[in-house]
C-alpha cells in the first residue's frame, strides 16, 4: 500500500510538471509551480536566465514504442520553453 501511495505522489508530481511545461510553452501569464514540491524546486531552472537540460531515456524495441515515442514529445515541448520566452 505504501508504495501505491508513493507511486500516486510521484504522478501527481509528474502531472504538475506537465502542466508548468505547458503553461510556459504556451506563453501563459501564470504557470502552477505551487502544484507540487518538485514544481516548487525546479521553479528556479525554469525561470529567469537559467539553461535547462533534459536527458530522455529511450527505447529502440518494439514493446516500447508508445513511452518512447510520448519520451520523445515531451522533450520536445521541455525545448520549446526557451523558444517561447524569446522574443
Amino acid at each position: 500500500k505504501k508504495t501505491r501511495l508513493e507511486g500516486a505522489e510521484i504522478n501527481k508530481s509528474l502531472l504538475a510538471l506537465k502542466e508548468c511545461i505547458r503553461s510556459m510553452t504556451d506563453a501563459s501569464t501564470y504557470t502552477p509551480f505551487r502544484g507540487s514540491k518538485l514544481t516548487q524546486v525546479l521553479k528556479e531552472s525554469f525561470v529567469g536566465n537559467g539553461r535547462t537540460v533534459m536527458i530522455a531515456n529511450v527505447s529502440p524495441s518494439a514493446p516500447s514504442c508508445t513511452e518512447t515515442v510520448n519520451t520523445l514529445r515531451y522533450a520536445e515541448r521541455v525545448k520549446a520553453i526557451g523558444k517561447a520566452a524569446a522574443p
